[in-house]
């Protein structure tokens, strides 16, 4: 028992090693192509994540909206190309570290009709399909960026307290750690608006419907597009990289922390 538990906590040294590795590698990058680039130089140094069997992927990620419903705006761009656009970033990172990463959309349109007359259930109906396009995966990430009166601005991230024991909550706090640091990184002191339960949105379908899969999932809301500065922010490369970072180090985050000893 007790060299499994050390075997557990050398595995869990190496995966913080490997988390620090793949959140500092992108800062050079500034275009998908030299993030991959440097992520996959990644590959042959950094400890990999350890995968595990029975699972179709190890992360489920959403780059939220789509052409059929934009999401917010700002600075002259939707917010369903800023989410594909950061999507495309973190994939390479992640894969790095020899994780698994479906993607809900590579592309800008909907997954479903977007037909229903119902807002609601149409919302409804386009995210169970995207929580059912990346099959059984161990965690679902939803990228997305905040709307709302022009003064507001910051990070949030947001989970289902029902969703997976506890795990979300997990998740979600993790994500927003990271993004809050790598926003911080490229000289944007996010104001912290913490990991926050969906319930408190107040919508009135209760949930985000993208946190009612299966799987710890989690929904970030890295800025406000809504607000000129945090939208020209999203403006620019090393920005775009730095949230990268942020999404790709939680997940590690995440994983290691689930495959150490002293995790519930």
């Amino acid at each position: 028992m007790a060299a499994a538990s050390g075997s557990r906590y050398t595995r869990r040294i190496a995966l913080r090693a490997g988390l620090i590795a793949a959140t500092s590698v992108a800062f050079g990058a500034r275009t998908p192509h030299a993030c991959a680039d440097v992520a996959a130089s990644l590959a042959t140094s950094a400890p990999a994540v350890q995968a595990s069997e029975g699972y179709d992927a190890d992360v489920g990620l959403d780059p939220g909206h789509s052409r059929a419903d934009v999401g917010a705006s700002g600075g002259g761009v939707g917010e369903f190309e800023h989410t594909l656009d950061v999507a495309q970033r973190i994939v390479p990172v992640l894969e790095a570290a020899g994780l698994r990463v479906a993607l809900t959309r590579a592309d800008h349109e909907p997954l479903t009709a977007m037909a229903h007359p119902n807002v609601t259930e149409r919302t409804r109906i386009e995210q169970r399909a995207r929580i059912a396009a990346v099959g059984n995966a161990r965690i679902y990430v939803s990228v997305h960026f905040n709307g709302g009166p022009a003064a507001l601005r910051g990070t949030e991230t947001y989970y289902n307290r029902e969703n997976a024991g506890g795990e979300g909550r997990r998740l979600a706090e993790a994500l927003q750690r990271h993004i809050v640091a790598a926003l911080a990184s490229v000289g944007h002191p996010v104001i912290d608006r913490g990991a926050r339960d969906d319930l408190t949105i107040g919508k009135p379908y209760g949930h985000l419907f993208s946190l009612r899969g299966s799987m710890p999932s989690a929904l970030g809301e890295a800025l406000f597009l809504s607000n000129p500065t945090e939208a020209a922010l999203l403006l620019r490369e090393d920005a775009r990289d730095a949230l990268a970072r942020g999404y790709a180090g939680g997940i590690l985050e995440y994983f290691a922390d689930a495959q150490s000893p002293e995790t519930p």
